[in-house]
């Protein structure tokens, strides 16, 4: 169709023009992954976050049903009771343990003394006694024993007479630490 009657319409050479842009679908491509993931990853969210609710609201229910089983009453008691418990914890922690008192002073005693009295005293640290032994050197080893001790800080021997059958009658006065003394070992 070159040449029709003298006239040439069209070139004899056609050519095309295409314009290809290389990478044109990538974007669109790219862009749906992207759409895709996020899609996914919102689902996946939403999925957790429901099931995150549906855990706390049996949680809850689980909470309201142990709140309505509680004895409140049998709560207040026990509470009562460990305050009770602690203020006693203190007194016998501080306690005076008479019984330890009493076997050091049996520790202690010689063999040879015999008590006749014995009177206490906590707030003045003090044990007041009277006994009878053989002679004054028992007497003297009686003090050196009391002393030997390092819980007895003082002793006082206040009387000694001689008796008929020959034995010293004695008074003796034995004063303490409270802390040493006194407490259980």
């Amino acid at each position: 169709m070159a040449n029709q009657g003298g006239l040439q319409l069209l070139p004899e050479t056609r050519k095309k023009i295409e314009i290809i842009t290389p990478g044109e679908n990538r974007l669109i491509i790219a862009g749906g992954i992207v759409f895709v993931i996020a899609a996914i990853l919102a689902g996946g969210f939403s999925f957790y976050a429901n099931s995150l609710e549906d855990k706390l609201t049996a949680l809850d229910t689980e909470i309201i049903a142990l709140e309505q089983k509680r004895d409140k009453q049998a709560e207040q008691n026990i509470l009562v009771f460990n305050k009770q418990v602690s203020m006693l914890s203190g007194l016998l922690a501080n306690h005076a343990y008479w019984t330890t008192a009493f076997s050091k002073i049996e520790g202690l005693l010689q063999n040879q003394v015999q008590l006749n009295s014995m009177t206490t005293s906590l707030s003045d640290s003090k044990i007041d006694f009277g006994a009878t032994a053989l002679n004054y050197t028992t007497i003297a080893r009686q003090i050196a024993a009391f002393l030997s001790d390092e819980s007895i800080e003082d002793i006082a021997l206040n009387r000694v007479s001689t008796l008929t059958n020959g034995r010293l009658e004695f008074n003796m006065q034995i004063v303490f630490d409270k802390s040493k003394f006194l407490k259980s070992r």
